[in-house]
């Protein structure tokens, strides 16, 4: 699992709303229905536990479903061996087998094992979104899975009976411990081309990002500019540095997407920094592009364009990384690139922010906040907590790569 507690740092203050009662025809006939919330690139799903409503992140990066371990035990269900669990970043989390453990998708009558737990409370504070588990391969197989990310809506397709007749590219796909693996082309500034396999991530937030070893292979950090050192990315392991710039160009089948912003890991990023498996693995920034249908019983990936398939790619043109704080309503400085307009503004590495252009942050403040900094030419202050004293320091973005 590449990217990824009943209590997160949002959701502490009040109890989880109670599901809605699935009408009886709900799940009568093909396909299924499932509303969903895109927020930056990740799909979040709403399941129940009881008549408690959770909110789930679906991700193909994960070989199997898991609760938020903090969930499992709010739900009282019995927790059985501890494993240690890795992904990217360099650290570990805490795990544990679940026993009789399911959820069911809300207003639906779909019913998904959940047979593990993991301490995901570590992400909500990165991701800015409540995540109290995870939808992973074992509900994906059952199914082919439509990503409809312009509807924001899932729809389930029965896969006995499934047939494509649509516009779409469809890729052929391996598994590695459950991920799916695809192949796919590079295209460098000066025409080069290299390739590999790639794990096709739901769950990871990014365009594309390439493993340490495979970078180091074809000597990229030399051969892609500019390059922007970040801190920030990774997953269940915690957050890794990368180098971000952009490639001229993924090649998947038929199509091709350009200028894709493009992490290049290096050591101490966990699974990123190398494996035997595949190369690198494509985020939600290039599928949201696309209508994914994830059809695994005949082991393929279809992509069908949309209008948005063109949209050009952006990244962080501020050069600053956030968390929300443990107090409500701020935000911490986790990352502050060199020559950039954070950095030349004076903001600082533990810097706490309590007001943005003059407004206390709200709950959805950190993933409206990144957006609105994919964007050139806008002003921002930020009031800072530093040292006990308040400051105010301002910049305006700019595209660093």
């Amino acid at each position: 699992m590449h990217t990824i507690a009943l209590l997160s740092l949002l959701a502490a203050a009040s109890p989880a709303p109670a599901c809605s009662t699935p009408s009886a025809a709900a799940t009568a006939s093909y396909p299924i229905h499932v509303p969903i919330e895109v927020v930056s690139n990740h799909v979040y799903v709403k399941v129940c536990v009881g008549e408690r409503e959770l909110e789930f992140l679906l991700d193909t990066g994960a070989g199997q479903s898991f609760f938020d371990m903090g969930v499992a035990r709010a739900a009282g269900l019995p927790l059985g061996a501890h494993f240690t669990a890795r992904g990217a970043g360099a650290g570990t989390i805490d795990g544990a087998g679940v026993q009789n453990g399911s959820v069911a998708l809300e207003a639906t009558r779909v019913s998904v094992p959940v047979t593990a737990a993991l301490d995901l409370s570590g992400l909500p504070p990165r991701e800015g979104h409540r995540i109290d588990g995870v939808l992973g391969h074992n509900f994906v197989a059952q199914y082919v899975v439509t990503i409809d990310y312009v509807k924001q809506e899932l729809r389930l397709l029965d896969p006995d009976r499934f047939e494509y007749s649509g516009t779409g590219v469809s890729l052929p796909v391996t598994f590695a411990a459950n991920h799916p693996v695809i192949a796919a082309s590079l295209r460098l500034a000066n025409g080069d081309t290299v390739g590999g396999r790639f794990v096709v991530d739901v769950g990871a937030s990014g365009a594309l990002s390439l493993t340490g070893l495979f970078v180091e292979q074809n000597a990229l950090r030399s051969r892609v500019h500019p390059l922007v050192r970040r801190i920030g990315g990774g997953g269940v392991g915690g957050m890794a540095t990368s180098d971000i710039g952009r490639l001229a160009a993924l090649r998947l089948g038929g199509i091709e997407v350009r200028d894709v912003v493009t992490n290049l890991y290096g050591d101490s990023a966990g699974v990123m920094s190398g494996n035997a498996d595949w190369i690198g693995n494509i985020g939600g920034d290039v599928l949201r592009r696309f209508t994914v249908f994830l059809d695994y019983r005949h082991s393929r990936i279809i992509l069908e364009p949309h209008a948005g398939t063109s949209e050009a790619f952006e990244a962080d043109m501020s050069g600053a990384g956030f968390t929300l704080a443990d107090t409500p309503g701020r935000l911490v400085v986790a990352d502050v690139a060199r020559q950039s307009p954070a950095s030349e503004s004076g903001l600082a590495v533990g810097d706490t922010i309590v007001a943005i252009n003059g407004v206390v942050p709200g709950e959805h403040i950190l993933p409206e906040l990144r957006q609105r900094l994919h964007h050139e030419g806008e002003s921002v202050e930020l009031t800072i907590v530093r040292g006990g004293k308040t400051t105010i320091v301002r910049f305006r973005t700019r595209r660093l790569i």
